[in-house]
């Protein structure tokens, strides 16, 4: 099991966001009442947070009010689980989060322990988009009911360590160690690609990785020559430093990598000078067809929040549509033309979920995606334009939100 975890604003649209998602399910409201709508509960922690203004804040509104965590078992820890076990995590996973105490690592007394137990949060269920795996949001307020601020410092921290206690007592896999797996993974993949390329080449390296269902981020210089890349899996990112061993998958050592694993190839192929002759001649009567220029493309990491980042490709001239097509004027009063723009090019990317997250934080109502998706014969251009559209939709402020 992994757990993440981090403060934002604009909590009554997160709050929103993890009641209504398609398919969720209410595993718990504490100190809530679980029969009203998403923003009834918003009001009620804002309302909370009204009467210890002065206490707490000095009369300000907090700036990130809320508290999210997600907290995602392995497919295989939480199968055949009924909604008695999922209630039963949320209340183990609370219990360990407030125990733990980082005011020696933040030196501050207010670290030393949270309060969640003691505030108003609620707990949806919620069913990945594409591979239906079960996890669960929590949104909790920031003040709990004694108008004690609820610490934030190391709280991603606080999360994992949090998940690896749990992890240890249900003889769960550690995080630590379900990421060396991970990279295990990947290496294993990129070792097996390379074995077998007839000729080391950086662009079929890469759409074999993506065949796999990876995501590859190349960084080329000005003269087109690669320096770095990452591969990511899910919503982890692995620098090529960190895969195969001795730092062999790096743009440094991948090709003599590649000419390794081709040594014994070559070395017993045939040595004939006619068949090398004969070779020589079929290559040289090929008329080798002309390149056509590739498109310009354009990379961009995206983070919905400090735990989460997609990486998104993106051709020159749909990218130009998209910037130009955006904009603020329906958007909520807060919201930046570069969160919109970043909401149109997750949707563009295809990750509707990440779009939805980041239309959420900048304050956006959000809007029916349903039925969202490219259309079969729709072209680049167009569906830039479209997913500018939805951005603009999913932004905008909507009614009856704002308090």
């Amino acid at each position: 099991m992994i757990a993440k975890a981090s403060t934002i604003p604009h909590g009554a649209n997160a709050i929103r966001y993890s009641v209504n998602k398609d398919r969720a399910d209410i595993v718990k409201a504490n100190l809530l009442p679980d029969d009203i709508s998403p923003e009834a509960m918003y009001g009620r922690i804002m309302l909370v947070q009204k009467m210890f203004a002065e206490k707490i804040n000095k009369g300000r509104p907090l700036g990130r009010n809320v508290i999210r965590i997600e907290i995602s078992p392995a497919e295989e820890e939480s199968r055949n689980w009924m909604m008695d076990d999922w209630v039963h995590l949320a209340n183990e996973f609370i219990h360990v989060f407030d125990s733990i105490d980082l005011s020696e690592k933040t030196k501050r007394a207010s670290s030393k322990q949270t309060n969640l137990k003691g505030s108003q949060y609620i707990v949806a269920l919620h069913r990945d988009s594409k591979s239906g795996i079960l996890h669960l949001h929590i949104d909790a307020n920031r003040v709990d009911m004694n108008g004690k601020i609820n610490d934030s410092h190391k709280i991603g921290e606080r999360a994992v360590m949090a998940a690896n206690i749990i992890n240890e007592k249900r003889g769960w896999v550690q995080s630590k160690e379900i990421g060396i797996r991970h990279r295990q993974e990947i290496s294993n993949c990129c070792m097996e690609i390379l074995r077998t390329m007839d000729k080391f080449s950086w662009r079929q390296y890469k759409m074999e990785l993506t065949k796999r269902g990876y995501k590859v981020h190349i960084q080329e210089n000005d003269k087109g020559k690669v320096y770095g890349y990452s591969v990511k899996r899910g919503n982890s990112n692995y620098k090529s430093s960190v895969l195969g061993i001795g730092r062999n998958l790096t743009p440094s050592k991948i090709e003599a990598t590649w000419a390794k694993l081709h040594q014994q190839e070559r070395k017993s192929e045939p040595t004939n000078s006619i068949l090398q002759q004969t070779r020589t001649a079929n290559v040289d009567s090929v008329v080798q067809p002309k390149m056509a220029p590739q498109p310009a493309i354009r990379h961009y990491d995206i983070a919905t929040d400090e735990y989460h980042s997609y990486h998104v490709e993106i051709p020159e001239v749909a990218d130009n549509i998209i910037r130009q097509e955006c904009s603020l004027v329906e958007a909520h009063p807060l919201a930046k033309i570069e969160e919109i723009q970043h909401t149109a090019l997750l949707l563009f990317a295809g990750y509707l979920d990440a779009a939805t997250s980041m239309a959420v934080s900048s304050g956006g109502g959000g809007s029916d995606t349903g039925d969202w998706g490219r259309d079969k014969d729709e072209d680049e251009l167009e569906w830039a334009r479209r997913c500018a559209r939805m951005a603009n939709t999913m932004c905008k402020r909507r009614k009856g939100l704002h308090r």
